[in-house]
C-alpha cells in the first residue's frame, strides 16, 4: 500500500481538473459551425469521463467522511432524477447530447456532475491555491480578450449581432458571467496578507481589468454578481472585526439587493440602473417553462427539450410582443429549465444538492477564522455569484463548469482535515486504464461530432448554385454532415432544406418525414414541409400539416393565416372562414387578423 501513490493519483486529478475548467471556457474552434458550446462540450465529457474513472475508485474510501458521503447521496439522486427523465424524453439524441449550440444533455449534466465529487474528493483548504491560480490566469486571457474585442483588434471574424465583447463564450452574457466569478476570485487574492505582494499585486491589476471589460460588455447581470460576491466576502471581513457592524451591513446589502431585484421588474428607485428589455423577455420563457412543468410535472418535456416545446406552452403576449418566429430554446432560468425539462424529482435533487452545497460553505465559515476564513468566503461568494446568475440566464458549459468546480471546492474544504488516503498501486494502475477507457471513448465520440460539425460548416460556405454542374458536389456536401455515426437534427433539416432547393422535392419531403418521425414536435420541419406541399400545390396535405402545426404552436396567426389561404384554394371557402376567429381570440389588431378579414370574410 502507498501514500504516494495516492498522492501522485489526487495531483493528477487536481490538475486534469483545474486546467480542464480553464480549457472549457477558453478553447473555442473556428473550424467547427459551432465553434464555442460543441467544443467546450467535447472537452466536458472527456475530461468528465476520465475523472468519471477515478471517482469511482474513491467513493468506498471518501464514504467514511460523513460530508462526503452526502455529497455522494445528493449527487447520485440527481443523477438517477436526470436518468428518469432521459428514459422518458421522446428524443434520445437531443436528451443525451443536447439541443444544437447550447449541448446542456444528459451527458454534460454527468460530467458536471463528475466534476463536482471529484472536486469535493480532492480539494482542501491546504491545496486550493491551484484554483486560484487558474482562476487568475483564465481571468486574464478572457479579460486581454474582450479588451482587445472592445476595440475591435480581434483576431477572429465574427459574424456578430451582439456587443462586442464575446470572449471566449460567444456571447456577452455568458462571458460577463464568467468573468464576475473571476473577478471575485481575484478580489479575494488580492485583499488575503497570506499572499506575496506580487501574487496579490497581479490578482489587483486582474480585478480592475476585469471590472473594465465587464463595464465594456454592457451587461449588467455581470457586475450585479461581482457585487454580489464582493459584498459577500467584504461582510465576512467586517464580522472578524466588528460583529454588530457586519449585521448592519448584511441588512443593508440584504435591503440593496432587495430593490435591485424589484429594478430588474421596472419596479422601484433602482429600475432605472437594473430594467433592462430583455428582463420582460426572460419573463416570458419563465413562464413557458413553469407552464411545461405543470403539464409534465414528474419527468418534465424531455431532456433540453425546451425549444421544441416553447412554441407549445408559450402566452399570446410572448407571440406578440416579438412575433411568433422569435422563439428561445432556453427557459433562461436554471431551476426552471431543470423543472420544465427534467420534472419535478430532477427540480428537487437540484435544490437538495445545492442547498447541501450552502449549507456546507456555512459551516466551513463557521470552522475556521482569521485568513482561512477569508479564503472559504471567497469560495462560497464565487460560488453564490454563480448561483445568482444562473436565475437569469442558463448552464451555459463554460459557466457551469465553475459553479460545479466551487460547488466540489465547498464541500471539500468544509470538511477541514486531509484525509488519509493510501492507494495501491495495482488498484491505481486499474484505476489508470478505465479512467483512459472512458476517456478515449468520450473521445472517438467526440472526434466523430467534429468531422460532422466541420463538415456542416464548410457546407455553408459552399458557393450558391449557378450552374447544373454543381448539384451534384453541393447534394454530396448537404449529406456528408450525416455520415459520421450521428444523426444531428438540425443537419437533416438543413439536408432537406438544399434538397428543396435545387427541386428534388421527392427526397427533400422523404427526410423531412423522417425527422418528424424520430421527433414530432420539430415545427421547422412541419414548416418546410408544408411549404413543399403548397409549392406543389397539394392543398390537402398542406393542410394536414398547418393543422398539426397549429397544435404546437397555438399562438401563431402567420401559420392560421396560411392555413387559412390553403383552405380556400382548395375550396373550403368555410374553413377559411372559420379562420378568422381563431386569429381574432389573441390577435385582432395583428396584419394578419386584417389580411383575414379581406382574404376570408367576404
Amino acid at each position: 500500500m502507498s501514500t504516494k501513490s495516492a498522492e501522485v493519483e489526487k495531483g493528477q486529478a487536481r490538475t486534469i481538473l483545474v486546467v480542464g475548467a480553464a480549457l472549457i471556457t477558453l478553447f473555442f474552434w473556428t473550424a467547427c459551425n459551432d465553434p464555442f458550446n460543441a467544443p467546450k462540450s467535447w472537452i466536458l465529457s472527456i475530461i468528465g469521463f476520465w475523472l468519471l474513472g477515478w471517482v469511482i475508485f474513491q467513493i468506498r474510501s471518501q464514504w467514511r467522511e460523513l460530508p462526503l458521503k452526502w455529497a455522494i447521496i445528493f449527487t447520485c439522486a440527481y443523477l438517477l432524477a436526470m436518468t428518469a427523465a432521459f428514459i422518458s424524453s421522446d428524443n434520445k439524441h437531443i436528451a443525451f447530447f443536447g439541443e444544437y449550440q447550447r449541448r446542456t444533455g444528459f451527458l454534460s449534466y454527468i460530467s458536471l456532475l463528475v466534476v463536482f465529487l471529484a472536486s469535493a474528493f480532492i480539494f482542501r483548504l491546504k491545496s486550493s491555491k491551484i484554483t486560484e491560480i487558474s482562476s487568475i490566469t483564465s481571468g486574464f486571457i478572457l479579460a486581454v480578450y474582450g479588451f482587445a474585442q472592445h476595440f475591435n483588434k480581434d483576431f477572429v471574424h465574427w459574424v456578430n449581432p451582439y456587443n462586442p465583447v464575446l470572449t471566449t463564450l460567444g456571447n456577452p452574457d455568458f462571458a460577463a458571467a464568467v468573468m464576475a466569478i473571476f473577478l471575485i476570485l481575484n478580489f479575494g487574492i488580492t485583499i488575503q496578507s497570506k499572499y506575496s505582494a506580487r501574487f496579490r499585486i497581479i490578482a489587483a491589476l486582474n480585478t480592475i481589468l476585469l471590472i473594465v471589460v465587464i463595464l465594456f460588455s454592457q451587461v449588467r447581470q455581470g457586475l450585479l454578481a461581482s457585487a454580489i460576491g464582493i459584498v459577500v466576502i467584504t461582510i465576512i471581513w467586517v464580522y472578524q472585526r466588528n460583529k454588530i457592524a457586519s449585521y448592519g451591513l448584511l441588512g443593508f446589502s440584504l435591503i440593496l439587493g432587495s430593490l435591485g431585484i424589484v429594478g430588474m421588474l421596472n419596479k422601484g428607485p433602482l429600475s432605472h440602473f437594473f430594467y433592462k428589455t430583455s428582463v420582460t423577455y426572460r419573463g416570458d420563457y419563465w413562464r413557458a417553462g413553469w407552464r411545461m412543468f405543470v403539464h409534465h410535472p414528474l419527468f418534465g418535456v424531455g431532456l433540453d427539450r425546451y425549444g421544441a416545446n416553447f412554441r407549445q406552452y408559450r402566452d399570446a403576449a410572448q407571440s406578440l410582443r416579438r412575433g411568433p418566429d422569435l422563439v428561445s430554446n432556453a427557459a433562461h432560468n436554471v431551476p426552471i429549465q431543470l423543472a420544465a425539462t427534467g420534472g419535478i424529482f430532477t427540480l428537487l435533487t437540484f435544490l437538495a444538492l445545492t442547498a447541501f452545497i450552502f449549507w456546507r460553505g456555512i459551516i466551513a465559515l463557521r470552522k475556521t477564522r482569521g485568513a482561512e476564513q477569508i479564503t472559504v468566503a471567497v469560495f462560497v461568494a464565487a460560488w453564490i455569484a454563480y448561483e445568482a446568475q444562473s436565475f437569469i440566464s442558463i448552464d451555459n458549459l463554460a459557466v457551469a463548469i465553475w459553479g460545479y468546480l466551487l460547488g466540489g471546492v465547498i464541500v471539500g474544504i468544509s470538511v477541514i482535515d486531509e484525509p488519509s488516503m493510501i492507494t495501491a498501486k495495482k488498484k491505481m494502475a486499474t484505476q489508470q486504464i478505465i479512467s483512459s477507457l472512458l476517456a478515449i471513448s468520450a473521445l472517438v465520440v467526440s472526434v466523430m461530432f467534429y468531422q460532422s460539425e466541420s463538415s456542416y460548416h464548410k457546407l455553408l460556405m459552399f458557393p450558391k448554385i449557378q450552374s447544373r454542374e454543381q448539384i451534384q458536389p453541393f447534394t454530396e456536401a448537404s449529406r456528408k454532415p450525416l455520415s459520421y455515426g450521428f444523426t444531428e437534427p438540425t443537419f437533416v433539416f438543413t439536408y432537406a432544406r438544399n434538397l428543396a432547393e435545387i427541386g428534388n422535392f421527392d427526397g427533400a419531403k422523404s427526410e423531412l418525414i423522417k425527422l418528424i418521425k424520430s421527433d414530432s414536435k420539430n415545427y421547422e420541419a412541419f414548416r418546410l414541409l408544408s411549404e413543399i406541399d403548397e409549392y406543389l400545390k397539394d392543398w390537402s396535405d398542406a393542410i394536414v400539416l398547418r393543422q398539426q402545426m397549429m397544435k404546437l404552436d397555438p399562438y401563431n396567426q402567420v401559420n392560421l393565416l396560411q392555413l387559412g389561404t390553403d383552405e380556400k384554394n382548395l375550396g373550403n371557402l368555410t374553413a377559411a372562414k372559420a379562420i378568422i376567429p381563431l386569429i381574432n381570440a389573441f390577435a385582432p389588431n395583428s396584419q394578419e387578423a386584417k389580411q383575414a378579414q379581406t382574404e376570408f370574410g367576404k
